[in-house]
């Protein structure tokens, strides 16, 4: 389960947004119904992935960022592996935002969200 906040940022945003991408609904059964978390069942393990270019302030960045990883968001190494974070967009195109979770039993569930690009109005303002 992924909420974000805001789910959609608009066109030309040129990475101002900051996009709060928030998982910590997830539960370590994996169940067809949301259930609560049990404090008690273990810990998950997170994996973040997210179409395009994406840049986490490391040398081995693209040279053009579609997304823009907040560094608190990330480990010593870029990997994004919280189960919260933060980024910002280009606002050139929707980013898809990937997220594998993994449980103390070994169980995989895959959980998956579009952040929208919102159209400029007819006087070329952001209507967010």
């Amino acid at each position: 389960m992924i909420n974000a906040t805001p789910a959609s940022v608009c066109y030309g945003d040129s990475f101002r947004t900051q996009v709060h991408l928030d998982s910590r609904g997830s539960a370590p059964e994996l169940t067809l119904v949301y259930t609560r978390p049990d404090p008690d069942a273990g810990d998950l393990q997170y994996d973040w992935s997210f179409s395009g270019g994406v840049c986490k302030g490391l040398d081995s960045d693209p040279a053009t960022c579609n997304v823009k990883i907040d560094p608190a968001s990330t480990d010593a190494l870029g990997n994004v592996n919280n189960s919260d974070v933060l980024l910002t967009m280009a606002g050139d195109r929707p980013v898809d935002a990937t997220l594998k979770i993994t449980n103390a039993a070994g169980g995989v569930t895959i959980a998956k969200l579009t952040i929208s690009i919102t159209p400029l109005d007819d006087a070329g303002a952001c209507p967010l």
